[in-house]
């Protein structure tokens, strides 16, 4: 039952990554984008994930998903459309590109021991997550956080208008 519930979602992933990859309407992109965050949240919930399928759709499916919305919605699109076709030679160069990124990565899954631990997990995914990130990594994460609110300062003074 496992297998059918992660093939479907992995279905499921790569029919909305086709999507995002090659429609043509850019509402219809952000649509099959949204998808592939739905479709990875639920991968990361099956694994068990329950922290990364939080964070996935906290970040992803809110924050970036409206970001684009507001990209499109300012884009003069008349513009965009006299550029059409100008990426099928660089799709054409990125082909030996993704070859030379694909092998090792294949010879890893099919030769590789993945998920093997010595140690047993007594506590919960998100117990985990938080214990080692404010020990292990508890300066560089005050410093993303003061790069954050940074921006979001810079953002707020370029973004206001002028009296």
């Amino acid at each position: 039952m496992e297998w059918l519930i992660f093939g479907f979602l992995s279905l499921w992933l790569l029919v909305s990554v086709f999507g995002t990859l090659f429609l043509k309407n850019p509402v219809h992109v952000i649509l099959a984008f949204l998808s592939v965050i739905l479709a990875i949240a639920g991968i990361f919930l099956h694994l068990g994930a329950e922290l990364l399928a939080g964070l996935q759709l906290i970040i992803y499916a809110v924050a970036i998903i409206v970001f684009y919305v507001l990209v499109i919605t300012t884009i003069p699109w008349e513009k965009v459309k006299k550029f059409e076709g100008i990426y099928k030679r660089e799709a054409l160069l990125a082909v030996p590109f993704l070859l030379v990124s694909f092998l090792p990565i294949a010879y890893m899954v099919l030769n590789g021991k993945f998920a093997v631990s010595g140690r047993v997990i007594t506590e919960g995914n998100i117990q985990s997550v938080g214990k080692t990130l404010f020990t292990n990594y508890l300066f560089p994460f005050e410093v993303a956080s003061v790069i954050l609110l940074t921006a979001m300062i810079g953002a707020i003074l370029l973004g206001r208008k002028e009296e």
